[in-house]
């Protein structure tokens, strides 16, 4: 089976140094960089990452190799870093060792889960805290909305027994434009009614001993057009 590629170089875990050798590393549980040395080409770098993969308990589906199916398998294919120097030997002990504290811590992890499961899903027991927190929360502003719309209801009603004329706003100044509309609709009526008597009076000839202060003599000529009578309306209204 092909490895699975990744990144610039093709594989998880390797990256290619300026001098053109390949670089491998890997991440342990708690987030630690832990690097496995200088490689030759990006391939053996890969090796190295799917045998420390293995060490420290991850799954087929994050290495390079997933032909590879066991530990013993991975450790035999893995090749030896670049050693010339006394100081490339003196951090390969150092990163062989602090690899071994990280398999050791995660074997460890992995009893304990296993023993104690509630312990160490940290993120998900905090996770299902902060839902158990919204849906608190959720269920206290639901009760607090409705305990002020029964509060406000209550106090509507006792005012509404108090004070009738106060509590239906809508309904009064409804009431009031009707009533409005009826008064100013009997007074255009009554307007033109006394201008038709007046000028039946004026074509009787009855209007003569009329001066301009009489008021039959207003009545003959005060207007009652549509738009007259719309600005009369107006102004009782006011």
């Amino acid at each position: 089976m092909p490895p699975r590629r990744r990144g610039g170089t093709g594989y998880r875990g390797v990256r290619v140094r300026p001098s053109g050798t390949c670089s491998a590393e890997i991440r342990s549980g708690g987030g630690m960089r832990l690097c496995l040395g200088t490689f030759d080409t990006a391939q053996e770098g890969a090796r190295a990452y799917d045998a420390a993969a293995w060490r420290l308990l991850r799954s087929r589906q994050n290495m390079n190799f997933a032909d590879v199916a066991t530990r013993e398998r991975a450790q035999e294919l893995a090749p030896f870093p670049r050693l010339l120097t006394d100081e490339d030997h003196r951090k390969h002990r150092r990163r062989e060792h602090r690899l071994r504290l990280a398999e050791m811590d995660e074997q460890a992890m992995a009893l304990w889960s296993h023993r104690f499961p509630e312990d160490t899903n940290e993120e998900q027991f905090f996770t299902q805290r902060r839902a158990k927190r919204r849906e608190e929360r959720a269920d206290y502003c639901k009760d607090k909305r409705t305990r002020k719309a029964e509060m406000d209801e209550q106090a509507m009603a006792l005012w509404s027994h108090r004070f009738p004329e106060d509590t239906n706003e809508e309904q009064f100044f409804t009431q009031r434009r009707a009533k409005r509309r009826e008064e100013r609709a009997d007074y255009c009526e009554d307007k033109r009614t006394r201008k038709a008597v007046a000028k039946y009076n004026q074509a009787l000839g009855d209007a003569f001993s009329w001066n301009s202060d009489d008021e039959r003599f207003l009545d003959a000529y005060a207007p009652t057009s549509e738009e007259d009578i719309t600005e009369v309306e107006s102004e009782s209204d006011e």
